[in-house]
């Protein structure tokens, strides 16, 4: 049976920096992650309509720029990425 694992505190941390961060940009983002299987690794997945008016290469820029202040730099190794999509995207209807 597969062990089950509470996800790392700072998962937590940087979820929280994201919403925040990009709130006070005026951008209203849901914040969710996973664990990417069979590694140490976690996804992120941010998903905010204004991501519309911003270009994939700003979306990182912000997102990663939110995350390295909110993570230490041994946490940020464990974020395989972070996919910054409107909800369209997301669906697939963009």
């Amino acid at each position: 049976m597969a062990r089950v694992t509470n996800p790392p505190a700072f998962l937590d941390r940087l979820k929280t920096a994201l919403v925040s961060g990009l709130k006070s940009g005026g951008i209203d983002a849901d914040v969710d992650s996973e664990p990417v299987p069979t590694t140490k690794l976690h996804r992120i997945m941010v998903l905010a309509p204004k991501f519309k008016a911003l270009r994939h290469t700003e979306r990182q820029n912000l997102v990663w720029r939110i995350a390295e202040q909110a993570l230490a730099p041994d946490e940020q190794l464990q974020i395989s990425m972070i996919l910054t999509l409107t909800p369209d995207e997301a669906n697939g209807s963009s």
